[in-house]
């Protein structure tokens, strides 16, 4: 966001000066803003190819748009009127994203109707960047922008910066004081008789009323003191204080009553991989519907990490391609109860797609009717109130397995290689292989999530990984080969974006330290 700004802002100098040379510092501060950003947007910009992101429902863009019923909000934050949720419902919503401390809006407000024509000419590139930014939060954008919760943060900062131009120009000025209680009073007015407000209304709705009459008193009282300047600044302060006390900061987004056994591995085993089927997570398992602890089994989300357990699902906004789209999961890593059926009657065999991926363990919710088959390739280990715990019959399987055969290279067999001595980190594999003599190379699988950048090598031989349709990694070594396998995730978007982001870095402290070096 702030790098927007600079880059308006650049433009705006380069319209008014009509010099290069006058935008030169502020492009440079662009460039190495984006630079130093680069890991991250090129990191976004490769995931996404490909991922269930990409090809979401276009109702996706209609959902958290700030509705122009709404805007009220800027002045007091309780006016609530129906916004569309993520599930594209149009539900009752009090506007704490709108919340900016009253002093700015007002200010702008005011010393817009008491000397428009000056400000227009003062400020009008900020402005219209405002406006701007304004219709971007109301309508659906692109990308991860398509809400409006990505832009409110920048549309905040330029309405704070057109407010400081307007109190800069009149300081302690008693009609922005004045104006800030009437247009309090007439909001109040109005959410009254429109209907609007909400559950937070009181005492919140007095308080501002009361903070903005101080701030008119205060600016007779102060006309010709040294704090005349104060008033806007601590009237902001102490309405945002007052919007985060009594109002909740987290409506309309749902609470969990997490079990305190999150941190425990146990009962789970860590040495497994598991798939989690449960319902939708926000529905099911909030405190409105579910008061009591949960998660000791179920793990819904990410929560297996706290206990470094190992989960094939879980909470991801991309949804990158491989597993969660082709199992279908949602953003919090909740499976179609239809699909996490014929996933387990069908492919939960010995020779499935969750045995290839390495799955030997699942977690039903107790909500779903769901058993994993064949009952001969299964063992139920654990039932409690959250749901049914299920372990593949046997030893768990390794982290990398040597296969004889796979469907996806039809017709083709492998020599079976030995594999031990393996260490398994995060983005890194390491473990020892011997493919015996003769004409079959081996084929190696991973049970890890495939992404594009890994790397395999095996001493200073430089081996192709591949993958089985998008799911795992994948690795043929060539007949009588032995030696320490390493497999790395190495992305391009890691190494182009990391080296450019160190040479922005090194560019900033040589600036710094050569301005500061500079004779006076």
């Amino acid at each position: 966001m702030l790098l927007l700004l600079i880059a308006w802002l650049s433009i705006k100098s380069l319209v008014q000066s009509r010099s290069m040379f006058a935008t030169l510092p502020m492009l440079f501060g662009v460039a190495l803003g984006f630079g130093l950003s680069a890991p991250a947007w090129l990191a976004i910009l490769d995931l996404v190819q490909g991922s269930a992101r990409e090809l979401q429902s276009p109702k996706a863009h209609w959902q958290w748009l700030v509705a122009p019923a709404a805007l009220p909000g800027l002045i007091l934050p309780c006016w609530t009127v129906s916004w569309a949720d993520f599930s594209n419902r149009y539900l009752p919503h009090t506007a704490t994203e709108l919340a900016c401390g009253l002093a700015a809006p007002v200010a702008l407000i005011t010393g817009f109707a008491w000397r428009g024509r000056m400000l227009v000419r003062q400020i009008k590139w900020e402005l219209v960047l405002l406006l701007f930014v304004l219709l971007l939060c109301m309508i659906p954008t692109a990308g991860f922008f398509r809400w409006s919760f990505r832009w409110l943060p920048f549309f905040h900062l330029i309405l704070a910066i057109c407010a400081a131009e307007v109190l800069h120009v009149r300081p302690g000025s008693p009609i922005l004081a004045t104006g800030a209680l009437a247009l309090t009073a007439v909001t109040a007015v109005a959410m009254l008789i429109l209907r609007t407000t909400g559950s937070y209304a009181f005492p919140l709705t007095w308080i501002f009323l009361a903070l903005a009459g101080i701030w008119s008193l205060s600016a007779f009282w102060l006309r010709d003191s040294e704090f005349q300047k104060w008033p806007p600044v601590v009237v902001t302060f102490v309405t945002l204080l007052a919007t985060y006390i009594y109002i909740p900061t987290n409506c309309g987004v749902p609470r969990y009553n997490f079990s305190q056994e999150l941190l425990k591995p146990a009962p789970l085993d860590s040495e497994r991989l598991y798939l989690s089927i449960y319902p939708w997570a926000e529905l099911t398992y909030c405190i409105a519907n579910k008061p009591q602890p949960v998660g000791e089994v179920l793990r819904p989300g990410s929560t297996p990490m706290w206990a470094g357990l190992h989960f094939i699902n879980g909470y991801s906004p991309i949804r990158a391609a491989g597993v969660a789209r082709e199992f279908s999961t949602s953003i919090h890593g909740e499976i179609n109860p239809t699909a996490g059926g014929s996933l387990l009657s069908d492919e939960a065999g010995k020779d499935g797609k969750l045995a290839l991926l390495g799955v030997d363990g699942i977690v039903v919710a107790r909500e779903l009717d769901i058993t994993p088959q064949p009952s001969s390739e299964w063992e139920t280990v654990l039932t409690t109130d959250e749901g049914r715990v299920f372990h593949r019959r046997g030893a768990p399987f390794e982290r990398v397995r040597s296969i004889a055969s796979i469907d996806s290279r039809h017709g083709e067999q492998f020599a079976e290689a030995t594999v031990s001595q393996i260490n398994n980190s995060r983005n890194r594999v390491e473990a020892d292989i011997d493919v015996p003599n003769g004409e079959r190379p081996a084929l190696l699988t991973f049970s890890r999530p495939y992404f594009r950048g890994y790397e395999a090598r095996m001493g200073n031989q430089k081996l192709s990984v591949t993958s089985y349709r998008g799911l795992f990694p994948m690795v043929e070594i060539p007949a009588g080969v032995r030696g320490r396998l390493i497999l790395t995730y190495r992305p391009a978007w890691l190494i182009w974006g990391t080296a450019v982001a160190l040479i922005c870095s090194l560019v900033m402290v040589m600036s710094f330290v050569a301005a500061n070096s500079r004779p006076k």
